[in-house]
């Protein structure tokens, strides 16, 4: 089973740290009930609600249930400090996600047709406020709330987030007051303990390779999975673990037995949580000596525009080596005639990225690879 990285890899990691996500509940609110403070969770703070510079002065309740804040806002586009802002951090140690902001917000139901900002914009601090979440339009109606569904930036966060909401665009029609209205604000997600590897090994013996680990913190999982890759590339399940089995240990112990082993093999584990997301640890690799084909050994780091390493071939013949990047795309390659022996080559390629790329190397039906770190 060929597994493409860009389709089961739904998250960056860190390597060794793996994310599960639990089902999605309330991490903060704020009713604007007389106060500007906020509710959180077990693992998350609120920090209070506050209106930018040029409309801090106008802020009041009304009734003791919603709050306000009286203009000017601006007629036109976006003024960078007339906003709501409210902000969310998890405990330490954790990570949030917030998945969808729920918000009753209004205009000003004062004057013959309403005042107020007619446009609303939602940012946040993930960019210095630069660019918009979501964006609408303000009504005198609180009801329906207004959802805005956020992706992954605003998962996995270590560090408070920040958002802040614009009014915009106002008109003031006779008798009305230049008001932007917050009823409730209510932020929905997780804060969870990351999922951690404890530590990930694998070792070489004779024809197999021992993989051991640990896992540490908290996750909900439906199964975990052993992959390997041949090739460094296309990784395929050799092993699968139940949730039954994942839930009586946290230690695992398995023995790849190989048949008559060549080059270098790749090891990751595989978790999918309850709800069916699927992430992974980092990769670990393990070589064995070639009886009758090649090997290929990186020098050192690359720079961006070539790679060096050494080639040790057993007999003559015609060779294929490519760079790939993690996501399994081909940046480079080069096709070269060699004789038996130890010798030593260059790559060329167009300049790359920093990081870790996957060198094989291809003749006939013989495979080998390596990682290279380029700086």
């Amino acid at each position: 089973m060929k597994i493409s990285v860009i389709q089961k890899l739904l998250f960056i990691l860190l390597p060794g740290i793996l994310f599960v996500l639990a089902a999605s509940a309330q991490v903060a609110d704020w009713n604007f009930n007389n106060v500007l403070t906020g509710t959180g969770s077990a693992n998350s703070t609120a920090g209070n609600a506050s209106l930018g510079s040029t409309i801090a002065a106008g802020g009041a309740f009304n009734g003791g249930t919603v709050y306000y804040g009286e203009g000017p806002w601006p007629a036109g586009s976006i003024d960078l400090n007339a906003y709501l802002e409210f902000s969310i951090t998890p405990t330490a140690g954790h990570t949030l996600t917030v998945s969808s902001l729920v918000m009753q917000i209004r205009r000003s139901t004062t004057g013959t047709s309403g005042a107020g900002p007619n446009s609303w914009s939602l940012r946040s601090n993930l960019d210095g406020f630069a660019t918009d979440i979501s964006s609408g339009v303000l009504t005198t109606n609180s009801i329906p709330a207004t959802v805005v569904t956020l992706g992954i930036p605003f998962m996995n966060m270590s560090s408070k987030i920040i958002f802040r909401l614009y009014g915009f665009n106002a008109t003031v029609s006779s008798g009305g007051l230049d008001r932007f209205v917050y009823d409730d604000i209510q932020a929905n997600g997780s804060t969870i303990l990351p999922l951690v590897f404890d530590y990930f090994k694998v070792g070489a013996d004779n024809q197999s390779a021992n993989i051991s680990w640990k896992l540490g913190g908290e996750g909900n999982l439906s199964s975990l999975n052993i992959e390997r890759a041949s090739d460094g590339i296309n990784f395929e399940k050799i092993m699968e673990y139940s949730g039954d089995q994942i839930n009586t240990s946290n230690a695992f112990e398995y023995t790849d037995q190989l048949n008559k082993p060549s080059g270098t093999y790749a090891y990751r584990i595989q978790m999918i949580s309850s709800d069916g997301l699927v992430s992974y640890s980092s990769i670990q690799t393990v070589s064995f000596d070639s009886e009758t084909g090649f090997q290929i050994q990186a020098i050192n780091a690359g720079n961006n525009s070539s790679v060096s390493f050494r080639v040790i071939t057993e007999k003559s013949g015609n060779y294929i080596f490519s760079l790939y990047n993690l996501n399994g795309n081909k940046v480079a390659e080069r096709t070269s005639a060699l004789s038996a022996g130890s010798q030593v080559m260059q790559l060329e390629n167009r300049p790359l990225r920093s990081g870790i790329y996957i060198l094989l190397g291809e003749s006939g039906n013989q495979k080998s690879s390596t990682k290279v770190m380029i700086l």
